[in-house]
């Protein structure tokens, strides 16, 4: 008997696993980049309240400093996970196409290697204290090690190395493009709210009431920026059910993938504040924070708009190319 392969899935060769179907495939890299991106964001949101405990001012200058290289180690693969949905949104459309895909596998895999060596410093910071600098260094080392070993080393021999197989470009239907985009949403939001809760209990520490009065209206500005970026990561799900009645509609995609990016950038400027709030307090110097945090708003800029809106300006430019040379040979090849 004929094996009968799923819809959305393709069968290879005999005896092979069905090969899924491009929105599955973007539906997977959505739920895996939500996965990744909540641990990043609960980090993050400690990296910044650890500074404002008590124990953090007893810890050797070497191993504050470290701390700080580690806030922009998570940074980096904040950067690289929150680039995931404009990349869909702006440059693609918010298809289903290959781009996306390989896009925001290279994001993933990208993100894994700056956290890995992040979680590898906040192990050293953290035992610094109990084991002393030499131990504590050669922990932090280990651990960085076997988190690269585990999410590079171990999937690398066992992949199925040579040429990836092509996907053909599928433009989604408006229940699928709706739900994609709320996926995307659910990848950010849980993060989001953690970050907010770690940036309210630092208002909390007597550590915060140190601060220089510039560093408080800062995070007062951050703490501002994530909060409306939580409500405009909210409003979708009320605009679906209050405006469109849980219907299907296209409004209800305009106004999601809309709050989507602009939620986007509320949360990267709050990133940024709290950079600067937090190597202030690491460093006490107001240059080094000052140029630290806008070397960040930089990067952010670039991964979260500046690189879509010209993927978008390329990929239009190249389909416009080939439309013309399918055209002209439509010519010459004509009567």
């Amino acid at each position: 008997m004929s094996a009968v392969s799923q819809p959305g899935s393709r069968t290879g060769s005999p005896g092979a696993q069905p090969v899924p179907g491009i929105e599955a495939r973007l539906k997977d890299l959505l739920d895996e980049t939500r996965l990744a991106m909540l641990g990043t964001q609960l980090l993050l949101g400690l990296q910044y309240r650890a500074a404002f405990t008590e124990a953090f001012d007893k810890l050797p200058p070497a191993f504050a400093a470290l701390d700080g290289v580690a806030l922009l180690m998570i940074l980096a693969a904040t950067g690289a996970l929150l680039a995931i949905p404009p990349l869909h949104h702006i440059a693609d459309h918010g298809e289903a196409t290959g781009y996306i895909i390989a896009r925001a596998s290279t994001h993933l895999q990208a993100a894994l290697l700056p956290l890995a060596c992040a979680l590898g410093i906040d192990i050293a910071v953290g035992v610094v204290g109990t084991l002393g600098a030499t131990m504590a260094l050669a922990g932090g080392s280990i651990f960085v090690i076997a988190a690269v070993l585990a999410w590079y080393g171990a999937p690398f021999v066992v992949a199925e190395h040579g040429s990836e197989e092509t996907m053909e470009d599928q433009r989604q239907s408006l229940e699928a493009g709706i739900v994609q985009a709320l996926t995307e949403l659910r990848v950010i939001l849980p993060g989001a709210q953690a970050l907010f809760g770690f940036q309210f209990t630092a208002v909390l520490t007597d550590s915060f009431d140190r601060l220089p009065s510039l560093s408080k209206d800062v995070h007062l500005a951050s703490m501002i920026a994530v909060a409306i970026a939580i409500i405009l990561l909210i409003a979708p799900a009320a605009y679906h059910h209050l405006a469109a009645k849980g219907r299907a509609e296209e409004r209800v995609l305009r106004y999601t993938t809309t709050m989507l990016l602009w939620a986007i950038g509320l949360l990267s400027l709050g990133f940024v504040g709290d950079t600067y709030v937090t190597i202030r307090k690491i460093s006490e110097w107001h240059g080094l924070a000052f140029t630290l945090a806008g070397v960040v708003l930089l990067a952010f800029i670039v991964m979260l708009y500046a690189i879509p809106l010209f993927e978008r300006q390329r990929r239009a430019t190249s389909k416009a190319s080939g439309r013309n040379h399918e055209t002209l040979l439509t010519r010459d090849c004509g009567p």
